[in-house]
């Protein structure tokens, strides 16, 4: 792996990600600025949250780097990234500190930078190739540019930034350890707007990468390296080449790991061709029940997943359910109706694995507005579908759930909170308390406008996104209001 050595006057970027290294080296992102930032002339070096204060290359102290560009995917890594700031004897409040400057960037800071606002000096709102230059530009002289959010100024109107189109890198790190060390994109955004999911909504429109180029840098990275690269999409057999590609790796001798798959759009070709590229397991996303997934957007009928779960057990292939508790106006019908989902596939011979997730409501989606339910409840609902499930069954636990919603919906005054939890003995213990004595307790009723991240323009406006969460209270509930 080539880089670029240190040189006298070089600006110094710590490349940062704020959780365990083989996540880090999962996320094709982090990939791709370690390059790009080599390309541009700055001294690199990658942090983790499990490495420690100083660069995985050279040893190099945090506090030794000019910038810290951190790539952030989950909230919880929050906390992460405001301890090894901490660890680093850097001040974690940016009025508090002149160098290192911090800019972050990833999905769930774009939806809400706000929580983050405190400890950022630049944020990075949307896709990172539309805002290269000005990122660059940020790096190379501290010039700030409108293109980025500068949190000190306070809270004002910037649009997410999109890519046109994603361009070929075939320039990895490949980590065994890593599930996903070679990614390559099959399209950026989706064509549903399922009303839960968070990064369908801020990587809109839909963009649909040329299968044949996509096919080719599977093809290059499965020379190059040797290991089997992952297809990246929210909805991969969305695309309207899927099959073709599929059919053309399996000519090749390319093997591909596929993602979460649409059960509706799988008919018996596309699934042996999956089994003939040797994929191992069918990952399909229920949800909810055949009412329930209508009115979000996932026109799924039960018949449909069976029939993908008979044709999967005939290939061989494994099945991997994703089910979700605690939706807005789930009734015990619909818990019901999952339940006997779950016993009828169990009988049709097919090794199966459920992971469920309570629902939790997330920024810059039509569900920002509505309550998370009570924790009791969401382990009453897992615990009777686990009863259900005969084979595998994993899921996440209602009260980091809970947690999680408290940070993706707070404000600047979640700053507080993060910081504490970061200098605890126990980081999650401690929000686990905070739970307990109501802190997050906003989470488990409804909201509505102003919201803390209601500056953020994304590809629907606010008011658009509660239409959408009106019209699914009629749809789903039979009211027009949220109680």
């Amino acid at each position: 792996m080539r880089r670029v050595a240190y040189r006298k006057n070089a600006v110094k970027v710590a490349l940062l990600y704020p959780s365990a290294y083989a996540v880090a080296m999962s996320s094709v992102v982090f990939h791709m600025l370690y390059f790009k930032l080599q390309d541009e002339g700055f001294y690199v070096e990658r942090f983790t949250a499990d490495r420690g204060p100083h660069g995985i290359e050279d040893g190099t102290p945090l506090a030794h780097f000019d910038y810290i560009v951190a790539a952030i995917h989950y909230e919880l890594d929050y906390v992460n990234l405001v301890k090894m700031l901490i660890e680093a004897k850097i001040p974690p409040r940016a009025r508090e500190r002149e160098r290192p400057k911090l800019v972050i960037g990833g999905p769930p800071v774009t939806a809400n930078p706000e929580p983050l606002a405190e400890f950022v000096d630049a944020v990075a709102i949307g896709e990172l190739e539309p805002l290269w230059k000005p990122l660059v530009q940020y790096l190379s002289t501290g010039e700030e540019t409108e293109e980025l959010y500068y949190p000190a100024y306070g809270p004002r109107p910037i649009k997410i930034a999109y890519a046109t189109d994603a361009v070929s890198d075939y320039r990895r790190i490949p980590e065994p350890e890593a599930a996903f060390s070679l990614s390559v994109e099959l399209a950026r955004g989706c064509p549903y707007a399922c009303l839960f999911c968070m990064e369908s909504y801020i990587s809109k429109p839909y963009r649909p990468r040329d299968w044949r180029v996509v096919l080719q840098e599977t093809e290059e990275l499965y020379k190059k390296y040797g290991i089997r690269p992952s297809i990246v999409a929210l909805t991969a057999n969305a695309h309207p080449h899927f099959k073709t590609m599929l059919r053309e790796a399996v000519n090749k001798g390319v093997p591909i790991s596929l993602p979460s798959l649409r059960a509706e759009l799988l008919d018996d070709e596309m699934l042996e061709l999956i089994a003939a590229g040797g994929q191992k397991t069918l990952t399909i996303a229920p949800e909810s029940s055949e009412r329930l997934r209508k009115a979000l957007g996932k026109d799924i009928s039960n018949k449909d997943i069976l029939r993908v779960v008979d044709k999967a057990a005939e290939l061989g292939l494994k099945i991997k359910m994703y089910l979700m508790a605690g939706l807005p106006c789930e009734e015990e019908g619909d818990i019901e109706e999952l339940i006997n989902l779950i016993k009828e596939v169990g009988r049709m011979g097919v090794r199966l694995s459920l992971s469920v997730n309570p629902f939790i409501p997330k920024p810059q989606t039509p569900f920002q507005y509505s309550a998370m339910e009570n924790i009791k409840r969401l382990r009453d609902k897992i615990k009777r579908l686990q009863r259900a499930s005969r084979g595998e069954f994993t899921y996440y636990e209602p009260t980091l759930g809970a947690i999680q919603a408290g940070i993706a919906l707070g404000g600047r005054e979640i700053a507080k909170y993060i910081e504490e939890a970061a200098m605890a003995a126990s980081p999650q213990g401690y929000l686990r308390r905070l739970l307990k004595r109501g802190v997050f307790n906003y989470v488990f009723s409804p909201r509505d406008d102003p919201l803390p991240w209601g500056h953020i323009e994304g590809f629907y406006s606010h008011s658009e996104l509660k239409r959408r969460y009106l019209e699914y209270l009629e749809t789903a509930c039979g009211k027009s209001q949220p109680d």
